[in-house]
């Protein structure tokens, strides 16, 4: 199934310009987010709504886009609408592959304090890049720090990892 989310991702960002693509990327990151994923993957993988239905919704969601208003017909025509959602996520992370914007993983327990938000921001502006996107990840199995990743780098400064280095060094 990746390749042909590959696929048709590979397709849209070849029919956008930069501009348009970075308002692509908003409308799919809001679309792709908690709150209308579920909604959206029941809806188009529901086997009992018409197709027109679901090409109606499509447009609605694309709001006079062109560009997405044609790439909502080829998937009607292809029959794909059940590949919706994961094509908004998908199309994501290949669109900033694409530019070089991939955006650092922050893993945290908790929703982050706007001061843990402001010193990160500050860490990836210095050390990364001005116009590099911060992605938060609330991961509740880690007992508290942060862990950074970007690209095959990773910043491990979370309590389970000071806790592991303590046991190491204990133990010797």
């Amino acid at each position: 199934m990746k390749k042909i989310l590959e696929i048709y991702s590979k397709g849209l960002f070849s029919t956008l310009d930069e501009n348009l693509c970075q308002e692509v990327l908003v409308l799919f990151g809001d679309l792709g987010s908690s709150n209308y994923e579920n909604n959206l993957k029941s809806f188009f993988k529901n086997k009992t709504i018409d197709k027109n239905e679901k090409l109606r919704v499509l447009l609605e969601l694309f709001a006079g886009n062109q560009a997405l208003e044609a790439f909502a017909k080829t998937l009607s025509n292809n029959n794909r609408f059940e590949l919706v959602p994961d094509i908004f996520n998908h199309f994501i992370g290949y669109a900033q592959k694409k530019q070089n914007n991939i955006p650092v993983k922050v893993a945290v327990n908790q929703n982050p304090s706007e001061e843990i938000k402001s010193r990160v921001e500050e860490f990836v502006k210095n050390n990364i890049g001005t116009s590099t996107p911060i992605k938060y990840e609330i991961r509740k199995n880690i007992m508290g720090g942060i862990i950074l990743k970007y690209k095959d780098n990773e910043i491990d400064l979370s309590l389970d990892n000071r806790y592991n280095e303590l046991k190491t060094m204990l133990a010797t």
